[in-house]
């Protein structure tokens, strides 16, 4: 086993032989100019940027009612304002009554032809657009729509039932513009705004924050843009006297946009596209509103239900880059098992490629017949692999016939990559393994493409799933930065890599300098050391920054690269080129569409592409895809995992909230890397993590190069705090499966908010230090640094709730509202049941498959009245189409246990007891 102190000595070691070298290290890399960013200011922070509400606005005329609604023409109700773009004259405003639950307002150009279609409305073909449900009108609708022309057009929706504002443009102009869209509402004083998924922010969005959605490569940036877009938020009101209300936004918009939730108001801007909105009332069957029901109305309704996985998806991943060749893989699985940790799946980064190309096995280290041997050993012990398809496909050298790449080759031949618009061919940029092209997923021939690539690489690699990594599209240069200069390849990216020399990871968690004073003192010194060195030595050329002003709007152009609105990006001078293909490369479909409409989609694109490839390898099996890069509606054919954070306490608590914000958005099989990704974690980090983690969907330990290894078996502590927090999650498999069912049957949540069970308590509005697992569970971790306990509530205690230890099953003694002290040692993570539950139990086993062999159990949970209930799904856990499937209701009263069961599916393992 390795210690914390070796990790630290390896580190030191590896630094003192890089030093002892007499000669720099010449690395071939791209030269400056070719990654030069250009900078710019955001609109959000330019002090002379336009005012676009100075604009003229729109009047609204000749309206016509219909089957579902009402149209109506909006004319510019003044001289042309430019603010951000060239004003649309003549606009057609569409509402629809869609279901009693949903009104949709639509506003997109009145003059449309097929050739300008794409650059204003979101086709259903690709994403997934709500329609009428046939029979709902205005009179049998929880909302209503109304407007005035006094002084331009403003709408506002309310409740039908009561009259409740839930969105108003009252006061404020509609701004149209070929590149910018806003549209301001104004909101209750205090509102309570949660999602606009993906940001690591707190789970509260406030009223003093700036959502800004450009696909990004850029880690976990708090407060900043990352990889997914789902334009919807939730809002929850806490009426004084009265019941919690909820209701719902969802702008159809795929285009860089920004969110600006101010104190009185959100305004909501984006690059171009349409207005598209869907208003959600939250509204249950008696006339209440919860968070839960209008989550499960956006996410049956307007995004699709999640996929539903399989089974063994559930058991534990293990993944690092850096793991160099199938021995060390081997080593790792037997790791696990000598440290009796189950292990479900172990996982490949990019080591396992030949040069970085995609679909490749190293001959020297991954071979593809000891892979396939390794991966065969996995499979006969019920065990499963995934590795990572990158994004880019490597374009190789032309002057060097040794560097032939037939998946590019094939890829060529039918054209299927985007295009660099000023020359016609290929867009190439830069990623790992040098000058690179992206499939065109507008075109069935990428689609196609990619389905064979995966089959051709399946017959030496015999994965179980696949990973999609840099679905951004990432891309480490500015422009197509390749075109002319393919005789340089393989390039090496303009960065130092953690495995280059002077690059080891110094990075330790908040807390390391207190309990591991000793090595924490060896770190600082080490760091200072490297630090000095590479203060007066250039290991890589520095970067050209250019400054590139605002542009302003010019009549009948448009700058897709340099939109007169500048998006507060976290990429280098705020640049959309930066880190991505440019906007203005282009498609192959008969509209040459620009990847300015596409870039937040490509990530959703293959990830479908992908999930189609999947079912053509293993018909009818649910196929396992984990995507970086997400959109609304993602979820039904992808699970995502939080992308690059780094091994700090601060980052695991957000990933809570980043959890949270994925279940509300119909993505439930979301987990972050534990331990973190980036840095160095310790035994005090990991060991709360691997507990944590144990109660997200998703649950893999994935860190960097050049940092120290974290397996759960490398400490004695996080060994077992792992092995602890995994027997429950092992004993909750069948729960958290019939949750998923759940999800994917009708749009519930998997983990949950305490403010989405306890809807009338304001006291849980911004709370997330704790969270539940499906409606009976209670997690309450620790998220602080070299302590033994936690603090928590318990919800709804005093009113009717009963809290049960998980590991006791003794009841919780507390005072409603009580923040409670709870013991926590570090191998132990606090687990409460609800009183009410019942849940179907199996005893914890190495793996998932050996866990459902084992029989069944019941913990009956009484509440305050005697009575519990719960359900337990089965069916064969793989089947994309089930033969038989069963769902079991169990319920408790009067000291009598019964079972109401539909379906034939037949499960071997009996019922074994209850408790």
């Amino acid at each position: 086993m390795f210690t914390k102190l070796a990790g630290v000595a390896g580190l030191l070691v590896s630094l003192a032989a890089a030093q002892a070298s007499t000669t720099q290290r010449v690395i071939p890399t791209l030269s400056p100019q070719v990654d030069a960013a250009p900078s710019l200011t955001p609109t959000v922070y330019d002090p002379v940027a336009p005012n676009a509400q100075q604009c003229p606005g729109y009047t609204a005329s000749n309206p016509q009612n219909t089957s579902s609604g009402f149209t109506a023409d909006l004319t510019l109700a003044g001289a042309r304002c430019q603010a951000y773009g060239n004003d649309v004259n003549d606009l057609t405003l569409e509402v629809q009554y869609q279901s009693k639950d949903r009104l949709n307002v639509k506003i997109y150009p009145k003059h449309i032809t097929p050739e300008n279609s794409t650059q204003y409305i979101l086709p259903s073909s690709l994403v997934m657009q709500p329609e009428w449900d046939g029979k709902t009108t205005a009179g049998d609708s929880d909302l209503a729509l109304t407007w005035t022309n006094e002084p331009t057009f403003q709408f506002k929706i309310t409740r039908s039932s009561n009259g409740e504002e839930l969105f108003s443009t009252y006061g404020h102009v509609i701004v149209y513009e070929d590149q910018f869209l806003e549209l301001v509402t104004n909101m209750v004083e205090n509102y309570n705004v949660y999602g606009l998924a993906e940001n690591i922010h707190d789970w509260r969005l406030g009223n003093n924050y700036t959502q800004t959605f450009w696909a990004t490569d850029s880690g976990n940036t708090v407060d900043g843009n990352v990889y997914g877009t789902f334009p919807w938020y939730q809002e929850t009101r806490y009426n004084a006297g009265g019941n919690t209300t909820s209701h719902g936004v969802y702008a159809r918009n795929a285009l860089g946009q920004e969110w600006l939730l101010r104190e009185n108001n959100i305004t909501y801007r984006t690059l171009g596209g349409s207005f598209d909105l869907y208003f959600l009332s939250g509204q249950n069957a008696d006339g209440s509103s919860s968070a839960l029901t209008t989550i499960q109305q956006f996410t049956q309704d307007c995004v699709g239900v999640p996929a539903m996985q399989q089974y063994w998806t559930f058991g534990f991943h293990q993944c690092r880059w850096g793991y160099e060749n199938v021995s060390v893989l081997q080593s790792v699985v037997a790791g696990y098992r000598d440290a009796n940790i189950p292990l479900e799946c172990m996982w490949n980064d990019i080591d396992i490629y030949d040069l970085y190309r995609d679909f490749t096995n190293d001959p020297n280290t991954y071979p593809s017949p000891e892979l396939l041997a390794f991966i065969a050993s996995l499979h006969a012990n019920g065990q499963h692999y995934v590795p990572i398809v990158d994004s880019n496909i490597y374009t190789p050298n032309p002057d060097n016939a040794s560097d032939a790449y037939a998946p590019y080759e094939r890829g060529a031949a039918l054209g299927t990559f985007i295009r660099d618009p000023t020359t016609g061919d290929f867009y190439i940029g830069d990623n790992w393994p040098g000058f690179s092209v992206w499939a065109d997923w507008l075109v069935q021939s990428s689609r196609d493409w990619w389905t064979s690539e995966l089959a051709k690489w399946y017959n030496d690699t015999s994965f179980d799933g696949i990973w999609i990594d840099l679905s951004e599209p990432s891309s480490f240069c500015v422009g197509s930065c390749g075109n002319g200069r393919l005789n340089e390849n393989p390039v090496h990216p303009p960065f130092l890599l953690p495995n280059d020399p002077y690059q080891a990871n110094y990075n330790y968690p908040e807390g390391f300098n207190v309990s591991n004073a000793t090595e924490a003192a060896s770190v600082t010194s080490a760091a200072a050391s490297q630090a000095s060195y590479l203060a007066s030595h250039t290991l890589l050329p520095v970067p050209v920054t250019t400054t590139q002003g605002r542009t302003e709007p010019t009549p009948g152009v448009k700058n897709l690269n340099f939109p007169p609105y500048v998006l507060n990006a976290v990429q280098a001078g705020h640049s959309l080129l930066k880190g991505t293909v440019a906007p203005n490369a282009t498609h192959n479909d008969a509209y040459n569409t620009t990847e300015y409409y596409m870039h937040n989609l490509f990530g959703y694109q293959i990830s479908n592409a992908t999930y189609q490839a999947l079912l053509a390898v293993f018909p009818n099996k649910r196929p396992f895809t984990v995507g970086r890069s997400t959109f609304a509606g993602s979820g039904r054919f992808t699970a995502h995992w939080g992308g690059d954070n780094t091994s700090t306490w601060g980052s695991m608590f957000l990933s809570i909230s980043q959890a949270l914000t994925f279940m509300m958005s119909g993505l439930p099989m979301f987990g972050a890397d534990t331990c973190g990704f980036s840095g160095n974690t310790d035994n005090d980090l990991c060991s709360r993590w691997m507990s944590l983690s144990a109660f997200f969907p998703f649950y893999r330990n994935h860190n960097v190069k050049a940092t120290i290894s974290q397996e759960a078996y490398r400490w004695s502590s996080v060994a077992e705090a792992s092995r602890r927090a995994m027997s429950v999650r092992y004993s909750l498999l069948t729960y958290m499966y019939t949750l998923f069912y759940y999800a994917h049957t009708q749009g519930d949540t998997v983990m949950r908010a305490l403010a989405w069970e306890f809807p009338n308590d304001a006291s849980l509005a911004g709370t997330y230090t704790q969270f539940m697992l499906g409606p009976s569970l209670l997690i309450t971790p620790v998220l602080v640094p070299n302590v033994e306990s936690a603090n928590g509530v318990f919800p709804g205690i005093g009113e009717g709730t009963n809290w049960y230890d998980w590991y006791t099953l003794q009841p919780v003694v507390a005072q409603a509202h009580e923040n409670v002290t709870l013991s926590a040692p570090i191998t132990h993570i606090n687990v409460h049941v609800r009183g009410g539950a019942i849940l179907p139990l199996q005893a914890p086993a190495y793996t998932t498959a050996e866990t459902r062999a084992n029989p069944y159990s019941l913990l009956v949970a009484l509440d305050e009245s005697g009575q519990a209930s719960g359900s337990l799904y089965l069916d064969d856990g793989e089947s994309l189409v089930q033969e038989a499937t069963k769902l079991v209701q169990f319920s408790y009263t009067n000291n009598c246990l019964s079972t109401t069961i539909n379906g034939t599916y037949h499960a071997a393992p009996p019922l074994a007891n209850g408790k």
